[in-house]
């Protein structure tokens, strides 16, 4: 409007439309073509007529055509846009834009339909052209003059629509009427016997519908053959035409006018109101329909679809769902018959047609619709591409990660499976990564093992660095889960990834998380660990025959060639390997066999650190072992002096005595008398325990009294034994000085040692003297002790700031805080 406003005011006129292809077929002298707006590029039709006499009766026919149809409005009518008259090179141009449509022909051939989903197709199609015809007829007394096949066009969603209203005209038949003017534009083979003759009294005396209602046959034969007619004797050919409308197409085509059947009968017919009409309607009036309706239609629709035409199903209802979820008529069920209709189609008719209404869906905030959504992934996600998914899909769905519902968060989690072919490294590693570090410690639990089963699916698609960063760290921590399916998801994901970890992994950090698990109380983690142990074990094999070769290879490279293993005197590879061999084969003996004479060795030299005599079982040990493998007691020699005291000889001559007796390690092992260290503190304590000896043996004493409770009762040659109470207090001069002190150090070697204080440092004791011989007399037993108390207490003087010493000094040498000399007993029996 505002441009031809323009034009009068100044300047040209420009048709903002553009005339593309023609179809082949159009009504009367009209020319169809396939045409776009120059505004937005939007699709029209363009119909165009010309003539050289802007006054022709064609023209004129063409302009009441244009002005009829501008004037109404029906859903069945095509919808009119724009016209335009002007010259073009001599003659007059009419253009008329309409609604984009198709030729009826055109269409029939590229659907194909056969059968029962033809029928219903045309039944959907003649309804609609029958409630179009009424509505000319009945409620516009208006008669259109010429139905046929050219006289019907199509829309892209499959809804047929009339026009060629070039002949509309007034029942009344005025003056100046063009169907009375303009008959010859009707062809013979659609002109009913009134208008042949040109009986115009009798159509105007008949009902307003007898001439289209005789159109309206003429188009079913068409319609049901499939061929446009040629005569009206191809209206007795009734072959095509379906059963149940047999009886409507011949009362449509009654001789007599007033006998005639109206189209508001025939659009009331059953037989064209069938499942596809029902569900189409529906759609249509969803606005009006209650929720009840809704939720049951929607429960109903996915089992219907299969038994509609496909192409009918893509083109009419595929538009009126997207619709109606969009904008929120239809319920969140109707994703999944949005998905059905949708697996029709293919690569870009997808992305053009349901991908827009996907985007738009998955921005909206109703919790269910996105349940739908994510329920039906799996239908469509085939269908997406990368850049679909990245630029409209991803962007909305990754909200449903950190949704406060659980069941949405486990629904996004799954969508990724199938979304991850198709998303960029990028997205993967810096976006859903991201999520599912946080999905692994979710409250849920089902959660956090479907986070492992994810990882591990798409690790394919992350790449080998990504993997070697992420997948140990997530799948071990996994296998801390207290929920048992997620423990049993992180060790079937560990052996899918198994050959993104290299040897060192596995060893260092994959077997020590994986081994507590053979242990675990549910038998299926037992199972998944014992097989993961397994698979990962043939790993660690495989890394050491690789080693082995590469090794025999480079020692073969250095020079070690196979012809100089037989060369006299040289060992060369063949003795390598028959020690590696050897070695090999001989590590179970030796570590069976060495393991308890190690034991005894090791038993055997405390003994003799705390200088008693050997237990019966360390003879046999020493005795049992190999000449090359028996420890010889080391020769103890006392503190530099002119001669040895009778403590010090006293306890060398066990050494003495085993190494004139041959036993010990052999000369040039590194462990020679000679070559060992003195230490004082186990010298003062050999010596104390000689002296207790010497002292007893020349000491006249009673007979031994029962040993207190708690104390070992073995013979002298155990080392927990304790002296007898009567001969320890006569060497100690009958009071209970240091001796019970020293027997209090033992009390305390089989407590343990996390609970037990660190014990103080023991100093090295000064050589003992021998013990006089007046301390067995009466009235001298307090002076020894007295004499003896010194001397400690000397070597503790003299010992401040000596290292640690060995283990028999540190106990045997440990002494606790000197107590006060106790004052001396009365002499009352003679002693």
């Amino acid at each position: 409007m505002f441009a031809k406003l323009t034009a009068l005011v100044g300047g040209g006129y420009t048709f903002p439309y553009q005339a593309e292809e023609p179809y082949g077929t159009a009504w009367g002298q009209w020319t169809h073509y396939r045409g776009k707006s120059k505004d937005d590029g939007s699709p029209v039709s363009i119909f165009k007529i010309s003539a050289a006499d802007a006054n022709d009766k064609k023209l004129v026919c063409a302009r009441n055509g244009v002005k009829r149809l501008k004037m109404m409005r029906h859903p069945n009518l095509l919808a009119f846009k724009d016209s335009n008259e002007a010259t073009e090179k001599g003659a007059t141009v009419i253009q008329l834009v309409t609604e984009p449509v198709k030729p009826l022909k055109d269409v029939m051939l590229e659907l194909g339909l056969e059968g029962q989903h033809r029928d219903e197709y045309f039944s959907m199609g003649m309804l609609h052209i029958a409630n179009a015809v009424s509505f000319l007829n009945n409620d516009a007394k208006l008669i259109h003059g010429n139905l046929c096949m050219a006289a019907v066009v199509v829309t892209p969603g499959l809804d047929w629509k009339l026009h060629a209203f070039d002949l509309l005209s007034e029942h009344s038949l005025p003056p100046d009427n063009t169907l009375q003017e303009a008959s010859w534009m009707v062809g013979k083979q659609y002109q009913p016997g009134e208008l042949a003759r040109g009986e115009w009294d009798v159509i105007r005396q008949g009902p307003p519908w007898a001439v289209d209602a005789w159109g309206l046959g003429c188009l079913t034969q068409e319609v049901f053959s499939c061929t446009e007619m040629t005569s009206v004797e191809n209206l007795r050919h009734t072959e095509g035409i379906p059963k149940a409308l047999l009886g409507d197409y011949q009362k449509l085509l009654s001789s007599a006018p007033a006998r005639r059947l109206n189209p508001a009968k025939v659009a009331q017919s059953p037989f064209l109101h069938n499942r596809l009409v029902e569900v189409v309607a529906f759609m249509e009036n969803i606005a009006v329909k209650d929720s009840v309706e809704k939720e049951s239609f929607f429960r109903r629709l996915p089992g219907i679809l299969p038994a509609i035409p496909a192409p009918v199903a893509v083109g009419k209802l595929l538009p009126l769902l997207a619709s109606a979820l969009e904008f929120g008529g239809a319920p969140p069920l109707a994703v999944s018959s949005l998905m059905v209709i949708g697996g029709h189609l293919q690569g870009d008719d997808f992305n053009k047609r349901v991908v827009p209404c996907l985007s738009k869906l998955f921005a909206s905030s109703d919790r269910a619709l996105r349940r739908s959504l994510l329920e039906s992934l799996d239908q469509y996600a085939p269908h997406l591409t990368t850049g679909v998914i990245e630029d409209q899909i991803y962007p909305s769905l990754q909200t449903g990660f950190t949704d406060s519902h659980a069941y949405i968060r486990e629904l996004t989690l799954k969508s990724i499976l199938s979304l991850a072919p198709k998303m960029s490294n990028k997205t993967l590693v810096t976006s859903v990564l991201k999520h599912l570090s946080k999905l692994q410690v979710d409250e849920e639990p089902s959660i956090r093992a479907n986070t492992t089963v994810l990882l591990g699916s798409i690790a394919p698609h992350l790449g080998d660095a990504t993997c070697r960063r992420v997948l140990l760290n997530a799948f071990t921590r996994a296998l801390k889960d207290t929920f048992p399916p997620a423990r049993i998801a992180g060790l079937r994901a560990l052996v899918a990834t198994k050959q993104h970890y290299s040897a060192e992994d596995v060893a260092v950090r994959l077997l020590p998380c994986t081994t507590p698990l053979a242990m675990d109380p549910v038998p299926e983690v037992r199972a998944g660990s014992l097989a993961c142990l397994e698979t990962f074990t043939q790993v660690l094999k495989e890394e050491e025959e690789v080693r082995r070769a590469k090794e025999a290879a480079a020692a073969e490279a250095a020079g070690y060639m196979p012809g100089a293993q037989q060369s006299g005197g040289g060992g060369g590879m063949g003795s390598m390997s028959g020690m590696g061999s050897a070695g090999s084969s001989s590590a179970t003996s030796f570590f069976g066999a060495q393991a308890s004479g190690m034991l005894s060795w090791a038993v055997s030299g405390l003994m003799n650190t705390v200088g008693g005599p050997a237990p019966p079982g360390a003879a046999a040990a020493g005795a049992a072992a190999p000449a090359g493998g028996a420890a010889t007691a080391p020769k103890v020699v006392s503190p530099a002096s002119k001669g040895p005291s009778a403590p010090a000889a006293a306890a060398a001559k066990p050494a003495a005595a085993a190494k004139a007796g041959g036993e010990g390690w052999g000369d040039g092992d590194g462990w020679d008398e000679d070559e060992l260290e003195i230490d004082e503190a186990e010298l003062a304590a050999r010596a104390r325990l000689a002296l207790k000896t010497s002292t007893a043996s020349t000491s006249s004493r009673p007979a031994p009294a029962p040993a207190p409770a708690g104390r070992s009762s073995g013979g002298g040659g155990s080392r927990f034994s304790a002296e007898d109470p009567a001969e320890a207090l006569t060497s100690a001069g009958g009071g209970w000085g240091d001796d019970a002190d020293e027997d209090n150090v033992w009390e305390g070697m089989n407590t343990g040692a996390a609970a037990a204080p660190a014990p103080p440092a023991p100093k090295p004791a000064a050589a003992a003297a021998p013990r006089p011989a007046a301390a067995a007399a009466p009235g001298g037993a307090a002076a020894a002790a007295a004499a003896r108390r010194a001397a400690q207490a000397a070597a503790r003087a003299a010992g401040e700031g000596a290292g640690k010493p060995k283990l028999g000094a540190m106990k045997l040498g440990a002494t606790k805080p000197a107590a006060p000399a106790p004052a001396p007993l009365p002499d009352t029996d003679g002693w």
